[in-house]
């Protein structure tokens, strides 16, 4: 690998500098997910003048929580833990039956013994990270090639994290950044006793439903609470975020600490043209399909209705920010703006006179290894979770902790085997006739689009038709049950080899088929895009130094911005929104659907402030796994909770806009003076208040 060096070593580089920083918006507007190593303290103190201090990083960093694939903070000593309804909403329908409707009705626990422990779910906080690059790149500059290259890099990082596991008990992760041209590695403490406090009803926390999702103006409570437990006890807190002694205002620089699940940036642009014109619309494909199959399964009954719900809103969510995606990319203005940067790059690298194969041709060579099995890597799985999904990984499991570690699939080291373990134990609810439904959907796909003759396809369905076949799965399984799946796991492959449950019997068959897709996609696209994107790496730092933050990868970030209200389509956007529009957007819609007011809000309708701000939006840089993150001040005191961007932001895996992009958070005294005057829950307040 190129070593990194962020000065430029060349008379032409450095003139190369000025028309780069130009396009690279990060100098001059509110853009950037910035790791914590590399906090971004020049620009924050050029555009708003404040100095970020170590003491007021470390601070944050302690208080902010990753939560399963959103974000929290720790707001009181006693591991009390705030996040969004949505991204709780895995453990409020785990814990919810037909009878106690938690998701649908809400939920609190007045006292600890009456907080109930989420099935599956862990948090954790980032307490250090630690550089690895050399010792990644060392391991693997033997290889002969990208097969054995990749396979060296997985080695060498599942040891790292054994290792670090073993010397300071924590959960340790290494983590690629700017495309794997640098590698960390980070250390967490984690808590696998988490329980929810309170949840208020789903129609509070999401009024206004797919109508108004990645809107502004906004009127929801989308905010819920659990508490991390030690030894039985409430834990203590790493760090804890304290209620803003002072209201915002517009024009307030504010930050956002979270976990942003991914961007695609600083990807070349072959690969974004190939996403515009393959990838993402195969994926609205499936989603609108799986959307309209949640809907019609709902009709079924008052039931039926519940159980479709929770992934009606997931799918809802995906597909609306996916169609948002979609028409970015076939913007022409955004993959302009990509194509002169990369432009710009590519001038750079030839008068700088490196020489070395020209990156972004092997970019192009792995797209176009994508497009030769793209729809076998789209359709060829099991699903991602629910009751096949849990089979094959079973199967995975039991098959790669049997290998050596250079010889096994990335993610399957020896210090994930607990968490793989723990996934796969956790209690979740399985509707059979719904999920013979989306298994029905699931085979159907595949059979069109990858043929009936496909291997795959007829390991699947045999001579049954698609339906056939769900029905035959599902009906004939015994893994809803969590002992049958912990007795698999126990008894590793052996008792995987003697089981005669159908879905483990398909998960077997098929696992030589996914396995060597999975090498496929790892040898000959993985590979030569990481080793592309190492190399347009080091050209970037060159010219660029550290001034471009790497993109998001689901691990902690901050990005910067204000208060702002924003102009969109000739209309003009206020930076908040209040408690008396919440009202006044339900009357306007006669209290319909989705815009109906849920019991609590009709009953408080006389005891609150129609003036009290409700939601606000940011010029902060977000995107999906910044749901929950804390918003704060400048003091580090906590003033929202990011809930959603607009529907300009959803360009945001690609590019940031900050005219028209907007992060959406829920005003922080919005939800405590819910908590007292609307939901019933003062107790909890005051703790939230630091008043107990």
């Amino acid at each position: 690998m190129t070593r990194l060096n962020p000065k430029a070593t060349t008379r032409a580089a450095l003139l190369l500098m000025a028309g780069l920083c130009a396009l690279s918006s990060s100098t001059r507007a509110d853009e950037g997910m910035w790791t914590f190593d590399n906090p971004p303290i020049a620009q924050v103190r050029q555009r708003y003048g404040l100095t970020l201090t170590p003491e007021w990083m470390a601070h944050l960093q302690r208080a902010s929580v990753h939560f399963g694939g959103g974000s929290g903070s720790f707001v009181s000593p006693n591991g009390l833990v705030l996040t969004n309804h949505h991204v709780a909403r895995g453990c409020i329908e785990r814990l919810s039956t037909a009878e106690r409707d938690l998701d649908g009705q809400g939920f609190y626990a007045r006292t600890h013994a009456e907080e109930l422990r989420c099935p599956g779910t862990v948090l954790k906080v980032l307490m250090s990270s630690e550089d690895v690059t050399a010792k990644i790149t060392a391991a693997a500059k033997d290889a002969a090639d990208d097969a054995a290259r990749a396979a060296a890099r997985t080695a060498a990082s599942a040891a790292l994290e054994s290792a670090c596991e073993r010397d300071t008990g924590l959960r340790c992760q290494t983590v690629a950044l700017y495309g794997g041209a640098v590698v960390h590695l980070y250390r967490y403490k984690e808590w696998d006793d988490v329980r929810l406090v309170f949840a208020p009803p789903e129609q509070a926390a999401n009024f206004g439903g797919d109508d108004d999702n990645f809107t502004f103006p906004r009127f929801a409570f989308d905010y819920a609470f659990a508490r991390v437990y030690e030894n039985g006890k409430p834990a203590a807190s790493t760090g804890v975020l304290k209620l803003a002694s002072k209201p915002l205002k517009e024009g307030d620089p504010v930050f956002v600490t979270g976990h942003p699940g991914s961007t695609d940036r600083l990807r070349p642009a072959v690969e974004l043209q190939y996403e515009r014109d393959v990838t993402v619309p195969q994926r609205l494909a499936i989603a609108r399909a799986g959307q309209t199959l949640l809907k019609t399964y709902g009709q079924r009954s008052a039931e039926a209705f519940r159980q479709a719900q929770g992934p009606l809103a997931s799918t809802e969510n995906w597909l609306k920010a996916m169609t948002g995606e979609y028409l970015a990319l076939k913007t022409p203005d955004v993959l302009a703006r990509k194509v002169a940067d990369e432009q710009a790059l590519r001038q750079a690298w030839a008068r700088l006179g490196t020489g070395g194969e020209d990156p972004w041709k092997l970019a192009e060579k792995a797209v176009e290894s994508r497009r030769q099995r793209q729809a076998e890597l789209a359709y060829m799985n099991l699903g991602w979770g629910g009751l096949l999904g849990s089979a094959g990984g079973l199967v995975e499991l039991a098959q790669e902790r049997e290998r050596p570690l250079a010889d096994r699939l990335p993610g399957f080291g020896d210090a994930a085997l607990p968490q793989i373990e723990r996934r796969l134990r956790s209690r979740f609810p399985v509707y059979p006739e719904l999920v013979i439904e989306q298994m029905t959907l699931q085979f159907t796909q595949a059979q069109s689009n990858l043929g009936a003759g496909h291997p795959f396809v007829k390991a699947l369905l045999g001579t049954d038709t698609p339906r056939a076949a769900a029905e035959r799965l599902v009906r004939g399984t015994k893994l809803a049950d969590p002992a049958v799946r912990e007795a698999l796991i126990t008894g590793k492959l052996a008792a995987i080899q003697a089981s005669t449950d159908p879905m483990i019997v398909l998960a077997l068959t098929v696992s030589p088929m996914l396995r060597e897709l999975s090498q496929y996609q790892r040898v000959n696209i993985g590979a030569p895009l990481q080793r592309a994107a190492e190399q347009i790496a080091a050209i970037r730092f060159q010219v660029l130094g550290t001034s471009v933050p790497p993109d998001a990868t689901g691990t902690l970030r901050l990005s910067y911005g204000k208060v702002a209200g924003y102009r969109t389509e000739g209309a003009t956007n206020p930076w908040k929104t209040t408690f008396g529009g919440l009202y006044a957007r339900a009357d306007a819609f006669d209290n319909a659907m989705p815009f109906t007011l849920s019991p609590p809000l009709v009953a408080a309708r006389d005891k609150v402030d129609a003036r009290w701000p409700l939601n606000h939006v940011s010029t902060n840089d977000i995107i999906g796994g910044n749901s929950g993150s804390p918003l704060v001040n400048a003091q580090g005191e906590l003033v929202g909770l990011i809930f959603d961007g607009n529907i300009e932001s959803l360009a945001g895996r690609y590019i940031y806009r900050e005219e028209a992009d907007r992060a959406v958070s829920v005003d922080a005294m919005a939800i405590v003076r819910s908590l007292e005057t609307v939901f019933g829950a003062p107790a909890l307040a005051a703790e939230v208040r630091g008043q107990r």
